[in-house]
């Protein structure tokens, strides 16, 4: 073997290796720039297409956001150990009540997904409590509350009957006031503004 060699073979290996490392940077740019297009492409702020997800109820049945397609679906992300979620949790229910008795009724929808770690055992005595009879489904590894990017409970998202955002709610409200039964009325019929009143 020439002396020469081992400097040879390193000048040769560099351009193969800049190529390399080059296809490998220029992969992970188009990876990530897919995954930043994907991400807007779901955010779910009002005007955007409301994030499928799936996620489990009381009963064990399986609910899918996207099978209330042609529903106004009031997504709910809550806990029970939140003080503004059990102030919150009264209106909601009348809301549903309301709107459930109209003839338009069955196009609504509440559901509530429950960010407790423990659960069914946690959420039953609340769902007793108050009287609940919108579901109430789980998430207790967060997932749902990472897909719609909350930084806090409550946060509600009012999802309209094309699967679009109409309002994204952080805090608590008294949902039952007449204008937000009016703005519901509103939304139910196709006619409703992007923002719901004050």
């Amino acid at each position: 073997m020439s002396p020469s060699t081992p400097e040879i073979e390193p000048a040769r290996r560099f351009p193969i290796l800049a190529i390399a490392v080059g296809l490998a940077l220029a992969a992970g740019m188009v990876a990530l720039g897919g995954l930043a297009q994907r991400e807007r492409a779901v955010q779910p702020l009002a005007g955007h297409r409301a994030p499928d997800f799936r996620a489990t109820q009381i009963g064990g049945e399986q609910v899918r956001l996207s099978d209330l397609r042609g529903r106004v679906v009031v997504l709910n992300i809550w806990a029970t150990w939140c003080k503004p979620c059990e102030e919150e949790a009264p209106s909601l229910e009348r809301l549903y009540r309301k709107i459930k008795m109209e003839p338009r009724g069955r196009d609504f929808e509440i559901l509530a997904v429950s960010i407790d770690a423990r659960s069914r055992d946690a959420v039953l005595p609340f769902k007793r409590k108050f009287g609940l009879t919108f579901p109430i489904l789980f998430d207790p590894d967060g997932r749902v509350s990472r897909i719609y990017q909350t930084t806090g409970v409550p946060e509600t998202f009012v999802i309209d009957r094309e699967g679009i955002i109409r309002e994204k709610v952080i805090g608590p409200r008294e949902w039952d006031r007449p204008e937000f039964l009016e703005w519901f009325s509103r939304v139910l019929g196709g006619t409703a503004d992007a923002r719901r009143p004050g």
